[in-house]
C-alpha cells in the first residue's frame, strides 16, 4: 500500500519473515519517526524510499487512526458535500 501525506511517502509491505509485523518504508526519516516511535530500529535501504521499520500491526493500525485524527477538512477546497 502506497500512503501519501504533505510531508512523506510511505509504502507499506507485510514483512518477509514475520507475519504478526509490517514493513514500512519513507523518504522521509522524520515522518517514519515521527508516526512509528523513534525507539525502533531503522534500516537504510536503496531505493526512492530508503528509510525502512519494522512496526507491530497494532501499531501500524494506532499510527493510521492518528493520521486521519490530523486531516485538516478546512484545506478541501472545492469539494461538494454529498447529501
Amino acid at each position: 500500500m502506497l500512503l501519501q501525506i504533505s510531508n512523506a511517502s510511505f509504502l507499506i509491505e507485510n514483512c518477509e519473515k514475520d507475519k504478526s509485523c509490517i514493513s514500512v518504508k519513507s523518504d522521509s526519516q522524520d515522518e517514519l519517526y515521527r508516526l512509528f516511535c523513534s525507539s525502533k530500529a531503522l534500516e537504510i535501504v536503496s531505493g526512492p524510499m530508503p528509510f525502512k521499520l519494522r512496526v507491530s500491526r497494532q501499531e501500524f493500525s494506532n499510527s493510521l487512526i492518528m493520521l486521519v485524527k490530523e486531516i485538516d477538512y478546512t484545506k478541501f477546497d472545492g469539494v461538494t458535500q454529498i447529501s
